[in-house]
């Protein structure tokens, strides 16, 4: 995950670097791999919080766990922009 952030970011720097000379050559690519970023980034946590509330046993469907709040909040993520398996 580490390295890919790195790629990013280096990506968008010269992107960057790019347009201050009007040149937006970089953009499309960059939308496409941050589009894809997006969808890793959510499946990732949305396992995350789904094996949080599993090894919480029945208490991580209990509201007073918390849980339940934070895998409403993620899950909308998984298809905002529609099925995720396009943006992928």
């Amino acid at each position: 995950m580490a390295m890919v952030r790195g790629l990013l970011a280096d990506m968008l720097v010269q992107s960057n670097n790019l347009s201050k000379d009007g040149d937006f050559s970089m953009m499309d690519m960059l939308h496409h791999v941050t589009s894809g970023f997006k969808v890793m980034c959510s499946n990732y946590a949305y396992g995350g919080i789904d094996e949080l509330r599993q090894a919480c046993g029945g208490a991580g469907y209990t509201l007073s766990s918390g849980i339940t709040f934070i895998q409403q909040d993620i899950a909308p993520y998984m298809t905002f922009e529609g099925v995720s398996v396009v943006m992928t």
